[in-house]
């Protein structure tokens, strides 16, 4: 009985709820917008005309008359070479030329002479049957021998000979003429190729450019293919930066309806804009989007070729957006909305960037799960979950 009586006595044991924890988050209110979104590209400078000149023929430099680095303009005389050797063999080319030419005229008058020889061969030839005739009517009255009529006709024999060989000749003459006109052809070819060998030892600027690399000093011994320098052409650089893939679509549509896709750099202190003319044909390996072509604007000052450049991209307004700053976005696609006092993960879809009045920069996304005046959360949680407690720190 006792120890009933101390059982039911004994004190209660009172049970402490723990308070569920709170966190302390900052807010934004989802205010749909129509924006342009701009995306930020990283590319290099580059040029489709960039040229490596080299030595066309083995010679000696004379002169270097530019520095890497310097400004050129077309036709200007960069490098010389000596010019010894191909002024020597130009002077060759040309008497080979004029003994050739002499050798035309020769088969002129050998074929003129000919011609005019013709007609008194055949007179010949006629009068030498004539005295064949003669003596064959003499031997048969026995007034002439046989030996003076066996003369006759060799006479006769040797001028069918002299005949034959003649107009063989004058036959001749048309591709004898060929012949040494075939030669000349190829002495006037070795002539120009001499003359050019001349002009080769001028090393001059094919474009205005600027010189990238200088191969060679003077005194250098070149031989046929050895290099010289390398000039790049200062009114046709281009920025090569990759566009994200999410972008392309878009950048399309805005090539195919004429629009002016312009860029601007980042760097305040060499600023300049750049429009997109083009995309690359092929998708590098390991990339994740396209590569874009700008060309730089008239009257601008463009980097050294190789230069890293960022670039700021404008693309057309997009309708029914909301700007967030960089905090609110949760891995690549989600956010998190306060509904009741707790969090939830909405899928949002990346539209780009913008940078406000203000100079700050936000992120535009889109997504049909949000609504004008969602209060979306905007600080870093490491253990963001759906159904985690948070209060706007506004509150």
């Amino acid at each position: 009985m006792v120890f009933a009586l101390l059982l039911q006595s004994k004190p209660e044991k009172s049970v402490s709820q723990r308070p569920e924890k709170v966190w302390k988050v900052d807010t934004i209110n989802v205010d749909f917008q129509t924006i342009s979104p701009e995306i930020i590209l990283y590319g290099r400078v580059e040029t489709p005309r960039k040229s490596s000149l080299k030595s066309a023929l083995v010679a000696d430099v004379t002169a270097v008359n530019v520095l890497e680095g310097d400004t050129v303009k077309k036709g200007q005389l960069l490098v010389e070479l000596d010019e010894a050797d191909a002024v020597l063999l130009l002077e060759q080319r040309k008497a080979e030329l004029n003994e050739i030419n002499a050798l035309i005229d020769n088969e002129a008058q050998r074929y003129s002479r000919d011609k005019g020889l013709l007609k008194q061969q055949k007179d010949l030839l006629v009068l030498a049957e004539k005295a064949v005739t003669r003596s064959q009517k003499l031997e048969q009255t026995k007034l002439l021998s046989q030996a003076s009529l066996d003369d006759a006709i060799a006479a006769k024999q040797q001028q069918i000979l002299a005949l034959k060989r003649l107009e063989f000749d004058i036959a001749e003459h048309s591709s004898r003429l060929a012949q040494i006109q075939a030669r000349k052809n190829q002495s006037e070819s070795l002539l120009k190729q001499a003359e050019l060998d001349l002009q080769r030892t001028k090393i001059v600027a094919p474009f205005d450019g600027r010189i990238s690399a200088l191969n060679v000093f003077t005194g250098d011994r070149l031989r046929n293919g050895d290099s010289i320098l390398s000039i790049y052409d200062i009114n046709n650089l281009e920025v090569r930066a990759q566009i994200p893939g999410r972008y392309i679509e878009q950048v399309r549509t805005m090539m195919e309806q004429g629009l002016n896709l312009k860029a601007t750099s980042q760097d305040t202190s060499n600023a300049f804009t750049v429009v997109l003319k083009r995309l690359s044909g092929e998708v590098q390996l390991d990339s994740g989007g396209l590569d874009g072509l700008f060309r730089f604007d008239d009257n601008q000052t463009p980097p050294v070729l190789g230069s890293f450049v960022a670039l700021k991209l404008s693309l057309s307004a997009q309708d029914d957006v909301v700007a967030i700053p960089s905090n609110a976005l949760y891995g690549l696609n989600h956010v998190y909305i306060i509904e009741q006092g707790y969090m939830k993960a909405v899928d949002i879809q990346r539209v780009g960037e913008f940078e406000n009045h203000q100079g700050e920069k936000k992120l535009l996304i889109r997504s049909e799960s949000l609504q004008n005046g969602d209060v979306l959360v905007s600080t870093q949680l490491p253990n963001a979950i759906t159904g985690l407690r948070v209060e706007a720190l506004s509150e």
